[in-house]
């Protein structure tokens, strides 16, 4: 996700800009000491106003959809610089008079303050306007970014409870024939486990991790099925260093040993292969599947489901995922741009 600058950085940022544009290009026989300050106060109050302004400027047009609380604000800010303009053009113009600084167009130029107002109303209403622009996308790019950040965190909730009640309801059958070996399970699965509760709570975790809890998920497994199931694994890490969100890849592993067929008469097999190359990882899962499919979950797809929402999230331009059923088997092939 994206980090934005932050509100004041971008307001005195634009009014700055405005500000060079509008007093360097006035009066270029004006002392540089008196240009400097008058463009610092201008451009200074521009910002301080605008920065109070900004912090309500489009909160009740969001929440109700209504424009007139924006509108009646903008005029306010209008009204508030241009009064401002009018005192600090008053101000110099004094400085001037007494010869503190030579005479420029603060006297040569002096109006009514009445006509100041009037004078600069049409160039400063273009620049709110431009002004409210740039804020309004920020405050829908800072909008945006929490959402995502919210939606990211419901779906680590999903996935959380949906792999724990998964293996917990695999001990739970195991409790009732053997209890030794349950507990042996139960025993293992506490580091996967671990991992889950506090990886959730980080942006990024090193691959070398990532893939110690995949090892440690796929050991759980193969104790379940008890040896009635072929589990080949390629673990190939080029940079254990590297940084991938906590939870990506399980998904897909849980989804082959969930949906592997089942058949007494034939072995199910799954294979994983684990690559990662430069700033490429690649996942490739395959699971043999039976021809004729049982009854479905209803909780079926869910999990996968939630694997590819946080791929669009995480990496909307930086992922590809292939996904191929078969009559007799299911195989994923992930490649990610990390």
């Amino acid at each position: 996700m994206k980090k934005y600058p932050r509100k004041p950085v971008i307001i005195f940022s634009y009014w700055t800009i405005i500000m060079i544009l509008i007093w360097f290009g006035n009066d270029i026989d004006m002392p540089f000491v008196e240009r400097l300050l008058s463009f610092l106060c201008f451009a200074g109050v521009s910002g301080l106003i605008s920065l109070s302004f900004s912090k309500t400027l489009f909160n009740k047009t969001v929440t109700t959809g209504k424009p007139f609380p924006f509108v009646l604000k903008f005029v306010g800010l209008t009204i508030c610089l241009l009064v401002s303009y009018g005192l600090l053009s008053g101000a110099f113009y004094f400085l001037e008079v007494n010869q503190i600084f030579h005479s420029t167009y603060f006297i040569e130029g002096r109006q009514s303050f009445f006509q100041n107002l009037v004078d600069g109303l049409a160039g400063l209403i273009s620049a709110n306007l431009l002004f409210c622009g740039i804020l309004l996308y920020y405050k829908y790019s800072e909008l945006r970014n929490m959402n995502l950040k919210y939606h990211l965190q419901i779906l680590h909730a999903q996935i959380n409870p949906h792999f724990m009640f998964n293996v917990l309801n695999h001990i739970y059958i195991l409790m009732q024939k053997d209890v030794d070996k349950a507990s042996t399970l139960l025993l293992k699965y506490s580091d996967t486990l671990r991992y889950q509760l506090y990886s959730g709570k980080k942006g990024m975790v090193t691959l070398d991790k990532e893939v110690h809890f995949l090892k440690d998920y796929i050991d759980v497994e193969k104790f379940r099925w008890e040896g009635k199931l072929d589990v080949t694994t390629s673990w190939d890490i080029e940079n254990s260093n590297k940084e991938i969100p906590p939870l990506l890849l399980v998904t897909f592993v849980e989804n082959a040993f969930k949906h592997v067929s089942r058949s007494g008469k034939d072995k199910g097999y799954i294979d994983i292969e684990l690559v990662q190359k430069g700033n490429q990882l690649y996942l490739k899962v395959e699971n043999s599947k039976s021809e004729v499919s049982g009854k479905k979950d209803k909780d079926s797809g869910i999990g996968l489901e939630n694997a590819k929402t946080r791929l669009n999230i995480l990496y909307p331009k930086n992922h590809s995922l292939q996904i191929e059923n078969n009559k007799t088997d299911y195989r994923i092939i992930l490649s990610v741009n990390i």
